[in-house]
């Protein structure tokens, strides 16, 4: 086989038989620039802006000004992200192999064209729908079933796109490409399956919700009353209802969210992360339950052979064979067994190669032949198993390759068998793999050698040996322990302190693993993972009762098949936590897909970095505090922001009904609302977002906004009522009632500011005085522009006092509400307050 001509694939590209991924990570420049400009409020304002001009009144249309504004720097900071994150997507896009004019190369697997000869191997994911022209290979079809047995494929089967190979390697044929197979609509249905809840999102779609739903009828029922009842002129009436509406559209609440969370992303990727869901960075900074992978997360990914050793049956003895090399001199060190003292194997290092001598006194001749088998044995298997993890690689180090034997069939490693091995014309069937899984039966004299090892942080592995010639992949009759392999895990350096990090959060780490459970508890403890001795076997899991208990109380798992990964995602959930999952391989990705927010490492499988949220570039599990922090740094700024749009909006809503069944006229026109909102609202909130805000965060992000909102809300529409009042009853003036209105609202706006943001820092405190200062600035120098007159002496008097006593209110309000919340808070669910009720109602 050859492959595809340069001739053939130019052909097959014009034709647009190429596999071109339809759901790309990001957005693309049509799709931000039509999400930021066709949105529910932007058509309001429109309107708004067309009932302003309807009637002439010009100067108050510089609203739409502040609306471009908030629409372009949204539009610029999406693009930009999407540059960077475009960028990072192709380190860690998926390549394929493929052969082409007789070589192989390594490509992109959206310049996959249909015919395309490709080779898979263990841990790939089918790019596209092909068929099996060589070799063999075991499929997780999963993300297109639902079902996570494993299917056998061989030669003239198909395998379709999505699915990913968790054992063997095989030549295929590409047979569909782009929209005609599953690649893209798995991707995406993957994406959308594993779509968290995000409790910011859904905060803010719930607002967004409620605005929706009262600002139009309110609206109208305002120019209804000033119109028809109190007998305004059109163009009054038209003018005050605009200025209502716009004080109850958040107009900067969704941009500044979105342009939050993309400047987070853009934070990350300076980081070497690649943020593929937006919300995940707040999902993670909510999370309460972190289950760790192992191997390539706390560990390097890579292993060591650090002995191998003789099991003899008859005498139940483990007989040391290889020795150490000394890192610094390079000298052999001789190793003694703990079963078996007297027994010691010395070795020297010649031209590259371990050349081992046998202390003849104490090794009997029998003993020295089967260590030599031993090696025989493992250099063949080594040469026919073309496994791809650290374990293969390690023992291929230790063990050159040798094709002596002649090969009946290979039994490739799965996760779910847990072992490997060949059969050899003459030789019988060699199996390699955990003790557990090899004698299921039990032999206890050889799961208590391992144990020991294992409680040390060696991983063991046995070769196992049977004259039977297995036909397939099971265990065959007979089967006889040979010789034992001590393999240990690299630690990653940055390990013990991203560890420490979450321990020091409150957040409950989970250690996951296929490996022996004492062996993971032993790693773990090394690593400083606190309650590493609370570990369990996870075949001794039965129940989902027995799993419940188990997440619950044990911090180690170990021998944890691919399924109960996600049971232990699933139960963590059904007990109330939020909970992140890390992994690099083909074993992670129905938890990483479960998951509240999956962490995948760009050094692991194809399969495991399309599912997650999060792709490590550098698969350094030392960036995950920064996502953490970002994720804080993000909520608590838009918690903060969200409050401030809030106050204008509940207040607006309050002035209208007010208008509406009490008042004359309402107190502001559109280009006052514009200058409260310019000034208290989004300029000193859109700076404060850039603020470094790393304190941890809870799930009352609606409580807090509303905690924050309410008391300042409430405020400015009792001091507005009462200046409405005595404007109405005694002055008779609308300039009046406009000037001192403006005055009292700004200044509340700014003493709501410091309660907000407090404690006051140098950053806030420049930023808060200096809007206080340009507010009543521009309300001086523009005087005539904004519709502000002088105020007689009464009136000065009143908005004095007011000024003086409404920050004392806001805070007594703010004390009262949380008192009230808190006791709420207290009762059982059953008899929850309706302040409590209401939010959480809203919040569905």
């Amino acid at each position: 086989m050859t492959g595809l001509t340069n001739e053939q694939v130019q052909e097959r590209i014009a034709e647009g038989k190429v596999n071109v991924n339809e759901n790309p990570n990001t957005r693309t420049y049509k799709q931000i620039i039509l999400e930021n400009t066709l949105t529910f409020f932007n058509f309001l304002n429109i309107a708004l802006l067309v009932l302003v001009l309807f009637v002439r009144s010009y100067k108050n249309s510089m609203f739409m000004g502040i609306i471009l504004i908030n629409t372009v720097i949204g539009i610029i900071q999406e693009i930009r992200a999407k540059k960077t994150i475009d960028k990072l997507a192709i380190l860690t896009e998926s390549k394929t192999a493929v052969l082409r004019e007789g070589k192989k190369w390594s490509i992109s697997t959206e310049k996959l064209v249909l015919d395309d000869l490709i080779f898979l191997k263990t841990g790939d994911q089918v790019p596209a729908d092909v068929k099996v022209l060589e070799g063999t290979v075991e499929v997780n079809e999963s993300l297109l079933t639902g079902e996570s047995d494993n299917l056998s494929k061989s030669q003239g089967d198909e395998l379709f796109s999505g699915s990913f190979v968790t054992s063997g390697e095989a030549c295929c044929q590409v047979i569909h490409v782009g929209k005609d197979n599953y690649a893209s609509q798995i991707t995406s249905e993957a994406k959308e399956f594993k779509r968290h809840n995000s409790e910011l999102r859904n905060s803010l779609n719930a607002i967004l919700k409620v605005i929706s739903i009262i600002i139009v009828p309110l609206g109208a029922m305002l120019f209804y009353k000033q119109y028809m009842i109190v007998g305004d002129t059109l163009k009054d009436s038209v003018v005050n209802m605009v200025a209502a509406v716009l004080g109850m559209i958040p107009e900067g609440l969704v941009l500044l969210t979105s342009v939050a969370l993309t400047l987070g992303s853009m934070v990350l990727a300076t980081k070497k992360t690649l943020v593929q869901e937006l919300y995940c960075i707040e999902t993670l900074a909510r999370v309460d339950t972190l289950c760790l992978d192992k191997t390539g997360t706390i560990t390097e990914g890579t292993m060591k052979v650090e002995d191998v050793q003789l099991y003899d049956t008859a005498q139940t003895t483990v007989v040391q064979h290889t020795a150490k090399f000394d890192p610094e001199t390079g000298e052999p060190v001789q190793n003694v067994s703990a079963l078996k003292p007297e027994v010691t194997v010395s070795a020297e290092k010649e031209n590259g190669q371990i050349q081992e001598t046998v202390n003849s006194e104490t090794v009997s001749q029998e003993e020295r032949q089967k260590l030599q088998e031993i090696d025989h044995i493992m250099g063949n298997m080594m040469s026919v198993l073309h496994d791809q993890n650290a374990t293969a690689d390690a023992l291929r180090k230790r063990f050159p390759s040798r094709n002596d034997l002649k090969l009946i069939h290979a039994i490739p490693f799965s996760s779910d068998r847990k072992y490997s091995g060949a059969v050899f014309e003459g030789r019988g069937t060699y199996l390699m793999g955990a003790a557990q899984f090899l004698f299921p039966e039990g032999n206890e004299e050889l799961l208590e050698h391992c144990s020991s090892y294992a409680q040390e942080g060696y991983r063991i592995l046995v070769l196992a040996h049977s004259e039977q010639e297995t036909k397939g992949t099971e265990r065959p009759t007979g089967l006889e322990p040979l010789g034992l392999f001590l393999i240990t895990d690299v630690i990653r350096e940055e390990a013990p302190d991203t560890l420490a990090f979450f321990d020091s959060q409150g957040v409950d780490l989970k250690v996951i693993s296929g490996d022996d459970p004492v062996t993971v508890s032993a790693i773990a403890k090394k690593a400083g993972l606190k309650n590493a001795n609370h570990y369990i076997d996870a075949t001794t899991i039965k129940t989902s009762e027995e799993m419940q208990r188990a997440v619950a109380e044990c911090s180690v798992f170990g021998r944890v098949t691919p399924q109960q990964k996600k049971q232990m995602v699933q139960a963590l959930q059904s007990q109330k936590h939020t909970v992140a999952m890390t992994g690099d391989g083909v074993n992670d990705v129905l938890a990483l897909k479960e998951a509240d927010c999956s962490i995948a490492m760009a050094a692991g499988s194809d399969a495991a970095k399309n599912i997650a949220n999060v792709v490590l570039l550098d698969s350094n599990f030392g960036a995950m505090p920064h996502i953490v922090n970002q994720g804080r740094r993000v909520v608590n700024n838009i918690r903060s922001a969200a409050s401030m749009f809030l106050i204008k909006t509940i207040f607006s809503v309050l002035l209208s009904l007010i208008t509406i069944f009490f008042g004359d006229a309402y107190p502001f026109e559109p280009i006052q609302m514009s200058l409260i909102s310019a000034c208290a609202v989004g300029i000193p909130t859109f700076l404060l977002t850039q603020e470094n805000n790393y304190n941890k965060i809870d799930h009352t992000f609606l409580r807090h906004v509303f905690m924050n909102a309410f008391p300042a809300a409430v405020t400015i529409t009792g001091c507005v009522f009462t200046i409405m009042l005595v404007c109405q009853d005694v002055y008779h003036s609308n300039v009046m009632l406009n000037t001192a209105c403006v005055l009292v609202t700004g200044w509340n706006y700014m003493s709501a500011l410091r309660t907000v943001y407090s404690p006051l820092n140098t950053y806030r405190k420049v930023i808060i005085y200096g809007m206080q200062f340009a507010f009543f600035i521009s309300a001086v120098v523009l005087q005539d522009l904004l519709t502000l007159g002088s105020l007689e002496f009464g009136m000065i008097i009143l908005v004095f006092v007011l000024m003086t006593f409404s920050p004392i209110l806001i805070e007594t309000i703010t004390e009262w509400i949380r008192r009230i919340y808190e006791k709420s808070l207290d009762r059982e669910d059953e008899n929850k307050g309706f302040f409590a009720r209401f939010l959480e109602r809203v919040q569905k």
